[in-house]
């Protein structure tokens, strides 16, 4: 299996060539690690993979995720930047070809959260939703005309906890996915759950049509139209749709969460029962050994689906590696392999430079590095490292 690895769904690229790699940061350099002159939340990479080199920075701070406006739509030609920060926001962002970095902030507005953390936006590209971790708030806002947002509105997830007291006192959302135009899908960590809501419920007594602002944030109470429980303890982090593999007997879409605390993927049914979604399959996203305690210590963050569906590439912060599940037949952990530094907190597939390549963000070595990927969607040792102060997502123009 030869995987053509691209990067999620519609937008356009960024204001610059094939070879170039757009990095979110969270600011603080490391101690070797110096900043560049103009240096912002947002670091532009070019010259992958033989010459790669981190060439300008700037942006808003923090932005631990980066939003492409999909094609077609009024969020065309944007990116939206989850801000996480302590009063958290999102930065709309404008193609800037005269600007170093390439994009200039047209638009902050707040999310009434702590900590914005994730982003996503609906299918039409009308409406987008993020999370807050520490505050565990969904926030939702509309696209107007021209791609800036309009007035904010934001919920509190239900009150809930886990068994990881150190972890689980209360809900933490760290996850938003929308399934079409309205049903919108929210990972709580905090509670061993994904909550479910219905955009329209949020949204019931309508929103404003003028550009959002710093101004503050409507807020509501909308309980969640239904409570997806994962086993205790589990920790759902980042979630992936897995489309259907027919030949391997799987008609139907599934959905895959990563579990930060018990260090394993769970495969869900979309089609809900009374409980909710079935859980299809647990699988180990490393190596199992002789201590029981290793699970904890993993804590994997971020998890990628090959084009064709049929592998999962799960980041492990904890063994700095990369986990590969074949979803085949009954899912299985195919292989582990380095991911090329310390504490891969996200992980990407593109074609810098034209090869295709899984591109790690190395939070704790203020690095992004590449590992080319073998005919049959191996990640290979890596190739290519570029110095690059405390990196959280990695996002290729190709």
């Amino acid at each position: 299996m030869m995987p053509n690895p691209a990067v999620g769904a519609g937008g356009s690229d960024a204001p610059a060539g094939a070879d170039t790699v757009l990095v979110g940061t969270f600011n603080t350099p490391g101690g070797d690690t110096p900043a560049l002159a103009n240096a912002g939340g947002l670091v532009r990479t070019t010259g992958w993979p033989e010459h790669a080199n981190a060439v300008a920075g700037g942006g808003p701070d923090a932005p631990s995720w980066l939003v492409r406006g999909r094609a077609g739509t009024v969020s065309e030609d944007r990116l939206y930047a989850a801000l996480h920060l302590p009063e958290g926001e999102i930065a709309v962002l404008s193609p800037s070809p005269g600007n170093d970095v390439g994009w200039l902030t047209s638009q902050r507005v707040p999310t009434g959260g702590a900590n914005t953390c994730h982003a996503d936006l609906n299918p039409s590209g009308t409406w987008l939703a993020a999370a807050s971790y520490d505050s565990g708030t969904l926030t939702v806002a509309p696209v107007l005309e021209g791609g800036l947002l309009g007035q904010p509105v934001a919920v509190q997830a239900p009150d809930g906890s886990g068994p990881v007291a150190s972890r689980q006192e209360a809900p933490h959302l760290h996850f938003v996915l929308f399934l079409d135009d309205d049903r919108l899908l929210v990972t709580d960590l905090g509670a061993d759950r994904i909550l479910e809501y219905s955009l329209q419920d949020i949204v019931r007594n309508g929103v404003g049509t003028a550009p959002g602002d710093t101004a503050g944030v409507d807020v509501t109470d909308c309980p969640p139209s239904w409570v997806h429980l994962l086993p205790a303890g589990t920790g759902p982090r980042h979630l992936a749709l897995l489309p259907q593999l027919p030949d391997a007997g799987i008609d139907g879409q599934q959905l895959a969460v990563v579990g930060e605390l018990d260090s394993r993927l769970h495969v869900l049914d979309l089609e809900a029962t009374a409980e909710g979604f079935r859980e299809v399959a647990i699988v180990p996203t490393h190596g199992q050994d002789q201590d029981p305690g290793s699970a904890q210590d993993n804590l994997p963050s971020h998890l990628v689906v090959s084009p064709d569906g049929a592998l999962i590439y799960v980041a492990n912060r904890g063994r700095d590696t990369i986990g590969v599940i074949r979803r085949a037949g009954t899912p299985e952990l195919l292989t582990e392999v380095p991911c090329g530094g310390n504490w891969p907190r996200h992980i990407a597939l593109g074609h810098p430079g034209g090869a295709p390549t899984l591109l790690v963000a190395l939070e704790r070595d203020d690095a992004v590095v590449g590992l080319p990927l073998d005919a049959d969607g191996i990640p290979e040792i890596a190739q290519t490292r570029i110095t690059v102060r405390r990196p959280g997502f990695v996002l290729p123009a190709s």
